[in-house]
Order: structure tokens, then sequence, then C-alpha cells
């Protein structure tokens, strides 16, 4: 038996700022189309071979065209990833005015995964500005919206 157990970090947990870029406040029709996307990076932290650090970027383009987009840095365990994502998108989805039972049906659609969602790490993406390289430009990929 171990005298010192190590107590695991909740990946859930914000770690640092909440950035936020949104061309409108809240979406005008939340049951007209609403499209999604995430992305994050994330790598091994202090050394550990469980505990990460994981930057997690949503972006939601409403059926005007307009963008929300979301940004939040987490730190700790990484079982909890999928988790981590699921609940982040029912956040932002929930701040721009969509109703919680709509929340629901839109997640449930949504297919968590590492495939084309996770990029590369870039240090340059700290700060307080939202984009991937450092800069206040939103990563909007094409492939996965219909404007």
């Amino acid at each position: 038996m171990e005298l010192f157990q190590r107590k695991e970090m909740k990946l859930n947990k914000y770690a640092g700022n909440t950035i936020i870029q949104h061309q409108r406040p809240q979406v005008t029709n939340p049951l007209e189309d609403i499209q999604i996307d995430f992305y994050f990076m994330a790598t091994c932290f202090a050394q550990s071979k469980t505990e990460i650090s994981m930057k997690l970027w949503s972006v939601i383009i409403d059926s005007d065209g307009y963008v929300y987009a979301m940004k939040t840095r987490h730190l700790g365990h990484f079982e909890d990833w999928k988790e981590v994502i699921v609940n982040r998108l029912k956040d932002h989805i929930h701040k721009i005015g969509v109703d919680p039972l709509i929340v629901k049906r839109i997640i449930k659609d949504i297919d968590i995964n590492k495939e084309k969602h996770i990029i590369p790490w870039d240090y340059r993406c700290t700060g307080t500005k939202i984009g991937i390289d450092g800069s206040d430009k939103i990563y909007i990929r094409e492939d996965k919206f219909k404007i």
C-alpha cells in the first residue's frame, strides 16, 4: 500500500482564459440550421504519462452565416477528453442562446473523435488570441461547413 496517493487532475475544468469571439451576441433563430466544428491540440503536461494540456476550439455558424468561436485550455487526466469536448460544445451552443433540448439533439449527431479534429501543437496559440497561430483569426475549416 502506498503512503501517498497521487491525485489526478480533472480535465473538464478550464485552465486560464476562455476566449470568445462572436459576430453576434446570440443566434436569432436557433431552430434553423446550426453548423458546428471543433478542433483541439494536446500535449503531455510536465512530462507526465497521464496528464495533458489540451487547447480546444469550437466554431459555430448559424443559418445567417454568423460565426461564434470559443477557445479554452484544459489540464488534467487524458481519459476524459471526449467528455470534455462534449460538455464544452454543449456549453458553447447554450451560450449563444440555443434551448437545452435543442442542444441535446445537436450534440447527439456529433461524432467526437481525434480523426481530422486534432491539430499539431503550436506554441504560438497562447495568451488572449483566439487563433491557432497566435493571431485573432478564427480557423474555419471550409470542408466542414456549407456556407
